[in-house]
């Protein structure tokens, strides 16, 4: 466990906070962090990273929600 002590800056018109090399390491902290604020506790935590969408992805969704049609797709469509 990391332990430190850091001053507020200003920066702009908002404030910020340098963290040290070391409590982003153990972290995990990369590029984008994730605030949460609760009983006037602030929770900064490495952001979870995303999966990178697949072709297939978009087809199961597809087939879940189904086609949604009106008047106009059943009576005058035609190929």
């Amino acid at each position: 466990m990391v332990s430190s002590t850091a001053k507020i800056r200003k920066i702009g018109n908002s404030k910020g906070i340098l963290f040290p090399k070391s409590v982003l390491e153990e972290s995990g902290i990369t590029n984008t962090v994730t605030i949460t604020v609760k009983d006037k506790v602030i929770l900064i935590s490495a952001e979870k990273a995303s999966k990178k969408k697949k072709w297939s992805d978009f087809k199961k969704a597809k087939q879940r929600v189904g086609l949604i049609t009106n008047k106009f797709d059943e009576t005058e469509w035609t190929w």
